[in-house]
């Protein structure tokens, strides 16, 4: 059981975490199209759901991408961009996680544990971007933006997301492994 003070600590991290998500959300480079961004908010999601469990991933997710959708994506795209980076997002972290808290505790590696949680959050992520695009971007263009999405433009459309959702994955688990062995080597110390 954790104390009271050791509860405390973890949901100022969890709230710095999510804070640097945020802001890192906002440096983002242009990729393959004009409405593709890469970026690296998913990281601190990521060292939240590694340090924490896959809710605390979501958690930061979700506060990244509502604050995103309120200052700056309710008026380009109507919150799908924050729709679907939420799900994206999540489909990356909470395998990822979910393998490095595995391979962590069973004593391996931690580039081991990233670079397999990577190949995981990876498949996961492609596998449910295209599944999501393909649902939720026909009926939000037509229905919200007043755009019929179908046929050729629909599948355009999912490969250059698809091509970003290969990317992104291995970029994050990449600078993952310098800060986990920096956060690790701090965590223990403060008993987190």
């Amino acid at each position: 059981m954790y104390t009271r003070q050791q509860k405390t600590l973890r949901m100022i991290i969890l709230g710095l975490l999510a804070a640097i998500s945020i802001v890192l959300y906002y440096y983002e480079v242009p990729f393959f199209s004009n409405y593709l961004k890469l970026d690296f908010s998913d990281l601190p999601a990521a060292v939240a759901a590694i340090l924490f469990g896959p809710l605390a991933g979501i958690v930061v997710e979700l506060i990244k991408n509502l604050i995103f959708f309120l200052t700056r994506d309710i008026g380009v795209t109507m919150g799908y961009g924050s729709l679907i980076n939420f799900i994206v997002g999540t489909a990356l972290v909470v395998p990822l996680s979910l393998v490095v808290r595995a391979w962590i505790h069973r004593g391996h590696k931690w580039l081991t544990a990233i670079l397999l949680g990577g190949i995981a959050g990876l498949a996961s992520m492609v596998a449910v971007g295209v599944v999501a695009n393909y649902l939720i971007a026909p009926p939000f263009f037509l229905h919200v933006l007043h755009i019929p999405l179908g046929g050729t433009a629909l599948w355009a459309a999912i490969g250059s997301a698809t091509i970003l959702n290969l990317v992104k994955p291995v970029l994050t688990a990449a600078v993952l492994i310098p800060v986990m062995a920096a956060v690790q080597k701090n965590t223990h110390a403060l008993k987190v």
